[in-house]
């Protein structure tokens, strides 16, 4: 594999990650208010913010094996497009890193204690950092544009967006709608990440490993991708059953 199948493969796996947690960016983010039919928004009980997370939830460690998998690839195969990267976007990485963290958090501890207060304070750090690693991605993705108004507007976009794709994704789940909803957000929310990968391509492939590098490192891409295959195909399936109760167990 040289630099360009590498880059594509790159933006694959972005994609296949953006697809899949941003569903679950999108619910987080939506989670204390629904929109009701008239427009106007009322409050989530939290029986049906559980409904909410277990619709996404199956989407959640697939997608972050994904994103690990394309961070092993700019890093270890890319390294002159990582590091330029992290040097100018420095602190929105810092950003986004911090705020999947407390993301996580707040999906897995709200339901680890009972009370009231502790799964309000939680939801409400889960919504708050599902908001901030949207836009602290959309704003990485205008750093590699080399534009901070593409940030803060590519930021911006993956805020709406990702909320427009997880209220998709969980009305599908629910049955509410059908898929063509799901199907549209998903090319909106996959479409920044193609758009960035072929505006930076010229400083995507360069800079990077040797011939005989990555074509050792190919060896070992051509085990992992059938098993990533092998999770984004089982949490498809996952969410394309009807919503039962054992898929809010944990949440």
């Amino acid at each position: 594999m040289n630099a360009a199948a590498w880059a594509v493969l790159l933006t694959v796996l972005v994609a296949g990650w953006v697809l899949l947690d941003g569903a679950v960016q999108g619910a987080g983010a939506t989670l204390l208010q629904e929109r009701n039919h008239d427009g106007s928004d009322r409050r989530r009980e939290p029986a049906e913010r559980r409904v909410v997370l277990g619709a996404v939830g199956p989407l959640l460690l697939p997608g972050e094996a994904w994103l690990v998998a394309a961070v092993a690839v700019l890093v270890g195969v890319l390294p002159h497009a990582g590091a330029e990267l992290l040097d100018v976007g420095y602190p929105v990485t810092i950003t986004f890193v911090g705020s999947w963290v407390l993301r996580d958090a707040g999906i897995w501890l709200r339901s680890r204690r009972p009370g009231r207060v502790w799964r309000d304070v939680w939801d409400v750090v889960l919504v708050v950092a599902s908001i901030v690693l949207a836009g602290s991605w959309g704003a990485l993705l205008g750093v590699a544009w080399g534009s901070g108004l593409a940030a803060l507007i590519l930021g911006i976009v993956a805020v709406v967006v990702t909320r427009l794709h997880g209220d998709a994704v969980v009305a599908w789940r629910l049955r509410r709608t059908g898929l063509l909803p799901v199907i549209v957000t998903s090319v909106m929310i996959t479409a920044p990440v193609v758009g960035t990968a072929v505006s930076a391509w010229p400083r995507l492939v360069e800079g990077g490993l040797s011939a005989e590098a990555t074509a050792s490192l190919g060896i070992v891409a051509i085990v992992v991708l059938p098993v990533l295959l092998a999770l984004q195909g089982l949490a498809w399936w996952l969410v394309s059953r009807p919503l039962g109760s054992r898929d809010t167990l944990f949440f």
